[in-house]
Order: structure tokens, then sequence, then C-alpha cells
């Protein structure tokens, strides 16, 4: 999970704040703060410590660009496809994306009061699952918010059975935009499963606000699917991203890139080896039902669940291994870091050549400054003293009392 969080080797990271009792700690990496506990912290190992610097963007290279209005975009909207799915055939959805990004809103943007909530089998996680609104032939199933598609936890594994299993004609995959970098770790697994799929950038309306922007026909261009521009707060954009993934879902069209391991970084050891291992699992994977760029990436991070249904033989997993260890010997890296730093440098590429980070909201200052003094190491105990103190008084001897003469008067009237 350190992996997907984006704490891989030769990452930067910031130190933000620590809590007032000292943990947990809060730091910058990969454009957004996460929170660790210091148990967690200490399995990190940090070198070339140092005095933060501010980075700034060079506006000669990205200069702010009008993106397009919520809900257009999606240039390949208007391509002309052969053999479409027959009119009025149900189509199937799964919604992915990250936790806190704008899921469940969406969900019920999509679906209205057409739903159902229940549980995915064998397990107590929730699904929901609703018709999408004025088509009736479209169900959408709101999957778990997830950051990979790493078997660790029980809603990763329920996310990967659902897409391996039911096989959905299409994926609609919601992303903040206010943190794209983080959010497209989990976009660029989708993308290997060879689904058609839309990419939904919610709270676009945010990022415009406070000076940002994102060059959505870029992005198109560098992931190879459609991206549309939503705010599912104020429900702008739906009917579009709907149109969208209507469209690639009946003509099936699958994201034009599934492949991000570039041949000449690090001497092409990370591109050698998943290839290799495409060559070597392909008609296992093809037997199993499982795209074979999903499954290479998958073995190369060690994932037991996948290699145990390929069902390979001892040979092919002796070779396997043979791969995986050339690879590491490349990169100096023990698996499965290689395979997330092929992901973040990809990202990065995307995000120097399509984001422009917005400036500090009002909202995000106001915090800060509120933040200094509730949680600031000699301004913290007391300001929760005072806190509690204030609660005490308002509930002993305002509303209390208050309630309490009330409750009196009450009874006695009763009785």
């Amino acid at each position: 999970h350190f992996l997907d969080m984006g704490i891989i080797p030769s990452a930067a990271v910031t130190m933000v704040k620590h809590a007032p009792m000292g943990d947990p700690v809060e730091v910058r990496i990969h454009g957004y703060e996460l929170t660790l506990r210091l148990d967690d912290a200490r399995k990190i190992e940090v070198g070339d410590v140092r005095d933060a610097s501010e980075v700034r963007d060079d506006p000669s290279v990205r200069k702010p660009v009008p993106h397009p209005g919520l809900g257009e975009g999606g240039k390949f909207h208007d391509k002309d496809e052969e053999n479409p799915l027959p009119e009025g055939e149900p189509v199937t959805f799964a919604l992915v994306g990250n936790q806190n990004c704008g899921k469940t809103t969406l969900f019920n943007q999509l679906t209205g009061s057409n739903q159902h909530v229940g549980n995915f089998p064998g397990v107590t996680v929730d699904r929901k699952d609703g018709v999408v609104r004025g088509h009736p032939e479209a169900q959408v199933t709101d999957l778990p918010g997830i950051y990979s598609m790493s078997p660790y936890s029980s809603e990763e594994v329920v996310t990967r059975r659902f897409l391996l299993d039911e096989r959905p004609r299409g994926i609609i995959n919601i992303v903040d935009a206010t943190n794209v970098e983080r959010n497209l770790y989990l976009t660029m697994q989708l993308m290997e499963l060879g689904f058609p799929m839309v990419l939904a950038l919610n709270m676009m309306d945010e990022v415009e606000g406070n000076g940002g922007t994102i060059d959505v026909n870029e992005m198109e261009e560098l992931l190879g699917i459609p991206v549309v521009p939503i705010s599912a707060v104020k429900n702008e954009g739906i009917a579009e991203l709907v149109d969208h993934a209507l469209h690639v879902a009946r003509f099936q069209e699958p994201p034009i890139r599934q492949d991000f391991c570039a041949p000449d970084e690090h001497g092409g050891a990370v591109h050698r080896c998943l290839h290799s291992i495409m060559v070597l699992i392909e008609d296992h994977a093809e037997r199993a039902g499982i795209p074979s760029r999903f499954a290479a990436s998958k073995l190369a991070e060690g994932d037991a669940l996948v290699l145990e249904r390929l069902d390979l033989d001892q040979n092919e997993k002796e070779a396997l291994e043979h791969i995986v260890r050339q690879m590491e010997a490349e990169r100096g890296l023990a698996r499965p870091p290689p395979i997330a730093d092929m992901r973040f440098s990809f990202i990065g590429k995307v995000c120097s050549r399509t984001v422009v980070k917005p400036k500090e909201s009002r909202e995000h200052a106001r915090s800060m400054a509120l933040d200094r003094v509730l949680t600031g190491p000699l301004t913290a105990i007391p300001a929760f003293v005072a806190i509690m103190a204030l609660v005490f008084w308002l509930t002993f001897n305002v509303v209390g009392a208050w309630l309490s003469e009330a409750l009196d008067a009450g009874i006695g009237l009763l009785t």
C-alpha cells in the first residue's frame, strides 16, 4: 500500500506537520497530502534529508489553457464505428474511483432513486446497483472506493473480482480533478484491463474557480480514453458523461493505450520484463479470462491470486521468476517498486503536460490558519481544554438547564 500511495524509491517527500501529540504526521508526496501513523512511518527509510524548496511551474512550459466546459470533451465520440450492440441490449457499467472523490454523489446523480443496496457474495462489503436515469437498458454498479487493484483489502479483492468475473460492458472511472496525480494510479490499472472506459474529471468547477486548469484534449490524447469534466455535486456534465459512456460501451471501444512502460527508461528493464511475461502467459491468461497486460503487471508485482488463477506449470513458474529476477537486478530494486515507479513516472509526464495546479483556495488557507492554532505544539492543548470547557458550560448551564426545567414542568403537568 505504501507503493500504491506513491512512496516509491527516489520519491521526494515533504514533511507538512505533526499532530499535537506527535502522532500521526502529515507529509506531501506527488502533489497530495498523506497522513501516516508513526508506527507505519518507521517502516520507510528516508535519505538525503534537507530543507524543502518551493518548486514553481515554468510558465514557458505550461501555460493555463481554457479547458472544455463541464461535460464537453471526448473527441472519441465522433468516430464512425461498425457493429454496435443492438439498440436496447442491456449495458452494465462499473463505477470505480478512489475514496472521497465524489463517487457516491455521482452514483446518486446517475441513478436517482432507481437503486438497491446489498452485499457482494461471500463478503460484507456493500454494493449498490442502479438503473441510469433515462436509459432503462443501462445499469451501473457502485464498487467500493479503492486506491489500487492490489489484493490487500476486501474492497480491492471485491472490485477486482467483479471486474474480472462479471466483465461489465464499460467502466466509469471518477477522478478528483483537484488531486489528479494521486487518482490516476488506479486509472492506469483499470486501463490495463482493456475494458471500454471513460474518465470523469470531478470537481472541475473547483479547479477552475481557484485559477487552475486541465488540458482535457491533451489528457485524452495521452491516456487514449475519453475524458469528460464534470461537477457531480452541481449535476453538471452528467448527461454528457452518460452519452460518452454509452457510446464506448455500445461500440466496445477499448483504451487506445494500455502499455505505459517506456523501453528507453532504466535500460528498458520493466518494459522487457512485462512483455516477456505477456508472451509467457498469453494462452493461460486467455483461458483464465484475464487480460494479459493486467496479468503480467500483477505477476511482476508478486500477486499470488493471479498466479494461482493462471495455473502455470513448474517450468513456466521458474521462467517467470527468472524474468522478474532479471528486472530486479537491472533496476536494483526488489519487486514490486519498479512497477509502481513505472506508473508514477508516466503519471508525472501526463500531469506535467496537462495540469496547471490551482492557487490555494480561501477555504484551504482558512483551514491552515485554524490548524496553526488548534493543532499547534503550544496552543493545541489549551485550545482543547477551552473548547471542552465551553461544551460543558453550554451543556449544563445553558441548553441543559433549559431542557431540565422544561422536562420538570412537563412531568409536573402530566402528573
